[in-house]
């Protein structure tokens, strides 16, 4: 099979037509395009969202906190703890370990989250280090946002840019492989982008409809999710997604298309008032840019620079996922 996240139709066939039992006090089961479970505790839902790294070597317990963290956030919640699985190669060493674990612990504190527990282990089932973090949050009952809320005539908001986390890894990663240099500080300005804890709970409280945070697949699959889960078609228009100028340099070289590579550190935000939202973003200081808009059916679109109309894929395979397959092939 492929390398990354089973398509939608596969994960339907094979994975979610197997739950079958459902409690009356879960308020969001396991379904197509939804990251977090939503549980009834009175007054307010807990949330819950596991999500692991693969895809990297430095910085990966910096990513596995927030991937995990951003998932709360794009149900409108305050992600309040973290557990950890780590499941190590037997040619790591101590010090590795300790090096991870302090990323997740500076990570996690700096968002008011604790490091409630997990699991490690060494084994020889993987070659490098995998992290699988399972993140809990809280949020009012009467608040919490899904993924299933679009209308048609909705805006599609995204904050800051693509393929944030993309960049940060290709840059840390695979600098070797490019003709430039990519100096720290600039590095550093990706990583410290990949939280979008602050536009989920300003995007929860200014009454969107529905949230999605653009991980694997990036702004195509994340629009594509959305789209699925409520039963819309959307447009989503080329010309006007932010793309850094680094990431467009990395994606240029490697040949990439910026718009389908892992984005964590972008929100996606449906709301019937884009400009609305764009603003009260402004005001917290993180950029915001309509991108597109809900549209009838139940096929997305891209509209291309030069007018070209492509139907987004049921299934998004992710840019970075091409680009392993062709630097191990």
């Amino acid at each position: 099979m492929k390398v990354g996240k089973l398509s939608g139709e596969l994960l339907q066939q094979m994975v979610l037509s197997t739950i079958r039992f459902q409690r009356e006090d879960v308020l969001v089961h396991a379904g197509l395009g939804e990251d977090c479970a939503a549980i009834d505790f009175g007054d307010e839902v807990c949330l819950v969202s596991s999500d692991p790294i693969t895809g990297a070597v430095e910085g990966i317990g910096e990513l596995a906190v927030h991937v995990a963290c951003n998932d709360i956030a794009a149900n409108g919640g305050t992600p309040v703890g973290v557990q950890i699985v780590l499941l190590l190669p037997e040619h790591i060493e101590q010090e590795q370990i300790h090096t991870i674990m302090e990323d997740i612990h500076r990570t996690a504190a700096e968002l008011g989250v604790e490091v409630i527990g997990g699991h490690t282990e060494v084994t020889s089932r993987v070659k490098d280090c995998v992290i699988s973090v399972t993140a809990i949050g809280r949020a009012p009952k009467s608040a919490y946002v899904t993924s299933c809320g679009a209308q048609i005539g909705d805006d599609l908001v995204i904050s800051k840019g693509v393929a944030i986390e993309a960049t940060a890894i290709l840059a840390r990663d695979f600098h070797h492989k490019l003709p430039f240099a990519i100096m720290e500080e600039e590095i550093q300005s990706f990583t410290k982008q990949l939280s979008v804890v602050p536009e989920g709970l300003i995007a929860a409280e200014f009454g969107v409809n529905a949230m999605h945070d653009i991980t694997e697949g990036g702004l195509l699959g994340a629009v594509r999710e959305v789209c699925q889960a409520s039963k819309v078609g959307a447009e989503v228009w080329e010309e006007q997604v932010p793309v850094l100028p680094l990431t467009k340099k990395i994606a240029e070289y490697l040949e990439l298309d910026p718009l389908a590579l892992l984005s964590s550190g972008s929100m996606l935000m449906v709301t019937s008032d884009g400009k609305g939202l764009v603003a009260r973003l402004a005001k917290e200081k993180i950029p915001a840019y309509i991108v597109g808009k809900v549209t009838e059916g139940n096929i997305p679109v891209l509209v291309r620079e030069t007018g070209e109309r492509e139907p987004i894929s049921t299934h998004v395979e992710d840019e970075l996922w091409k680009f392993w397959a062709r630097k191990e092939s």
